[in-house]
Order: structure tokens, then C-alpha cells, then sequence
């Protein structure tokens, strides 16, 4: 194999842009475009459908950039909904947060009290309404829908399209992949950065053999790829996926061993532990992959892999603030090695996250003044470039 790997390309690349201006794009008034014209229309995730397992099981998560909090939860009936986390008497937030399993949901305010599925069943003290039509005044749902365990929702007041049509072609094909992991750990970071700042450092390997150079060395490109090109890369009509090159060579550490000897290697997993894997994962199916970056637009970005994946979520504040939060899913332990084999893969996760978030903050201060007003990207960025490309098509619609 040649030492200058050629990527293969797949998809749309006729209208990407190369040099990205970003001066507008860092602006107050663009922020709130995007706001309206791309994160009230895209169908977003917010979490998974089996972390609600049974009838009353609910978790709260916020979501600024529809200037929301929203209550998921699994109704009597089975199904899960969203709806926006508010009680219809006077506004109050009516979960301040977490998770748990409950009957019902009662405001702290008041006591006007909710059903698993959002309807009004009590008001305290009520012949002292006029007109009150209860029937009217449940909790107010957001358009949710599931897909693969994921839960989706839609701001917009009549959705442009179905989740089924916002995935497109990767629909059907990733077929029962999140029922074989399970969440291990989570990390939640604010950082003062541009959403799109934020989503874009971890859209691209360019970075890695640098970044990356003290906690994962050589666990990518070797000798058979030693600029670390990305082998495959696909852009979709709203998200992109990429595979990351393992390095056949990768010497494990001494502390790697111990891990891989009484657990499943994970970060890289390659070689002859490869499962059959549905057929979105390592699309190409090529032989020497480590792991695959997917951004659902517009910021969630999630990394595929054998024995574990990772879901980052970019939630943008304001135009210079963003809640990162990152959950690590791997392989459901059997017994005590397996866990401990854990312990030392989410250590080793958390410093390359701390690493990829290091950049953010002096690159949006940058930015920001003005001094470098465009990104230049290459090849390697080309899923920068359609991530700018999406959204000028969305903001022009």
C-alpha cells in the first residue's frame, strides 16, 4: 500500500467552499438566524429511549438554542414523548433536572399535577377557575420520534421533514448497533467557543498527529498512512461520516496490555476482533479501521466502534458559549476484569477529549477579533466544508 493513502470520496462535493469566512458567522444577529432557521427545524437528539425503560421513567434535558428544557419521558402506554418542561398554570419549570420513575409530575409551585403523558389530571383548588378547559392546558409536546434507541425531537411547528427523510440514506443502516453498548461515564464541559467552532474540532483527523501526540501517539497512520489521510469519507444531503485509520503497528503500552488481556480492546479495535458489524459502520469495510466519525447535523457528533461508541453533543448558549457534553458507551461488562479493562479506556477518553477541547477557546478568541477572518481548509476538512455548505443552504431556505 502506498504511504500517501488516497481517500475515497463519496458524495455531493460540487459546492463546497474551501475558505470559510467566519467573521459574520461570530456575530450576535448570525446566531439568532441559526437559531431559528436550522436548530428549530433539524430534528435534534437528545437521548436515548433506554434510558426511560419502563412506564414513568423520565430524564430533563436542556436544550438552549430552542430556549427550551424539555421532560422525555416513557408513558403508561409504552410510548416515549417530549414535551417542553413547563406547567400550563403559571410557567414554572416543572422538573428541575435529572432523571428518575414517577406516576405523575406535580408542580412545585401550585401542585397542578401531569400525567405520563402529559395530560392535566389535577388542579388544586379548582372552583375557584372561570372557564378552565383542562383538556386544553396539558403539557405542551415537541415533535419526538425514535429512531435505533436514539430520541429525536423538532422545534418547529409542523416539521419540513420526517426523521425517517432527515436521515436519508443512513436510515437502515445501523440496525441494532446501540443495543450492544452500554453508558459507562459522562462529562459535561462549558467552554467559550462558536457552537460551529466547537463541532467542527472534532469533524476532522488533520489534528490527531499532533493534538493527540502525549496520550494516543501512534494509534493511528503508521508507516502505511503516515500522513494519517482518512481512507473513506461520506457526505450525505445534511451529515457526513468519515473512517479513522488504525495503525497496524500500534505498540500497546504496558498499562494497554493489562487492559486488552482482561477486557476487549477499545480505541483502537481492529484486526482479527472485528465482528460482523451492520453495514454503516467501516462503511467501506476497510481492513486496517480504527473507528468512525458521524455528525448528525447540525451538532451532534458521535464516533463508531467495535466493542464501544461515544456521542458528543454540542449545545450552543450564545453565539461565544457552548455545553459540551460527552457519554462514552462500551461493551456491557461479564465480570470484574472487564471492568477494570473500563476504568483504563475512559481515562485514556477523557484526556483526548481534554485535549480536543483545549483548542477552542484561544481559536474563538481569534476568530472573534478579526485578526484571521476565513478557515483554510484541506482535503482532509472536507467535512468542515460541507458542514458550512448545509448550513448556507438552510439559512437561505
Amino acid at each position: 500500500m502506498s504511504a500517501k493513502l488516497e481517500t475515497t470520496f463519496r458524495g455531493d462535493t460540487a459546492q463546497l467552499e474551501r475558505r470559510i469566512s467566519m467573521r459574520e458567522k461570530l456575530t450576535p444577529a448570525y446566531f439568532e438566524r441559526e437559531r431559528e432557521k436550522i436548530f428549530r427545524r433539524a430534528w435534534l437528539p437528545i437521548g436515548h429511549a433506554s434510558h426511560v425503560p419502563e412506564p414513568g421513567s423520565y430524564f430533563v434535558r436542556e436544550v438552549p438554542a430552542l430556549k427550551t428544557s424539555l421532560l422525555v419521558v416513557r408513558g403508561q402506554d409504552g410510548r416515549v414523548r417530549a414535551f417542553h418542561n413547563a406547567c400550563t398554570h403559571r410557567g414554572n419549570k416543572l422538573v428541575r433536572g435529572g432523571d428518575g420513575c414517577r406516576k405523575s409530575f406535580s408542580c412545585g409551585f401550585h401542585g397542578w399535577t401531569f400525567s405520563c403523558e402529559g395530560e392535566l389530571r389535577v388542579v388544586t383548588d379548582e372552583h375557584q377557575f372561570r372557564d378552565l378547559d383542562k383538556g386544553a392546558l396539558g403539557l405542551r409536546p415537541i415533535h419526538t420520534e425514535v429512531w435505533e434507541d436514539l430520541v429525536f425531537v423538532n422545534g418547529d411547528d409542523e416539521p419540513r421533514e420526517s426523521l425517517t427523510e432527515w436521515l436519508g440514506d443512513m436510515y437502515d443502516e445501523y440496525r441494532g448497533y446501540f443495543d450492544q453498548h452500554g453508558r459507562v461515564a459522562s462529562l459535561r464541559i462549558n467552554v467559550k467557543s462558536n457552537w460551529n467552532l466547537a463541532v467542527n474540532s472534532f469533524t476532522e483527523g488533520y489534528h490527531t498527529l499532533y493534538l493527540h501526540r502525549n496520550s494516543v501517539p501512534d494509534y493511528q497512520g503508521g508507516r502505511i498512512n503516515p500522513e494519517r489521510h482518512r481512507p473513506f469519507m461520506q457526505l450525505f444531503k445534511r451529515h457526513h461520516r468519515y473512517s479513522a485509520p488504525a495503525n497496524p503497528e500500534h505498540r500497546l503500552t504496558a498499562a494497554e496490555a493489562l487492559a486488552v488481556k482482561y477486557g476487549k480492546r477499545i480505541i483502537p479495535a481492529f484486526g482479527g476482533e472485528m465482528p460482523t458489524l451492520p453495514p454503516g459502520v467501516n462503511p467501506s469495510r476497510y481492513e486496517h479501521w480504527a473507528f468512525d466519525v458521524v455528525q448528525f447535523y447540525p451538532n451532534a457528533v458521535f464516533l463508531f466502534g467495535n466493542n464501544w461508541h461515544i456521542e458528543i453533543f454540542f449545545s450552543p448558549i450564545d453565539v461565544d458559549h457552548t455545553e459540551v457534553v460527552q457519554d462514552l458507551y462500551y461493551y456491557r461488562p461479564r465480570n470484574i476484569g472487564e471492568r477494570v479493562s473500563h476504568q483504563f479506556f475512559l481515562s485514556r477518553g477523557r484526556q483526548v477529549f481534554l485535549e480536543d477541547m483545549n483548542t477552542l477557546e484561544a481559536q474563538h478568541a481569534v476568530l472573534s477579533s478579526g485578526v484571521v477572518g476565513h478557515l483554510q481548509l484541506s482535503q482532509q476538512e472536507m467535512s468542515l466544508m460541507h458542514h458550512y455548505k448545509v448550513s448556507r443552504e438552510m439559512l437561505d431556505e
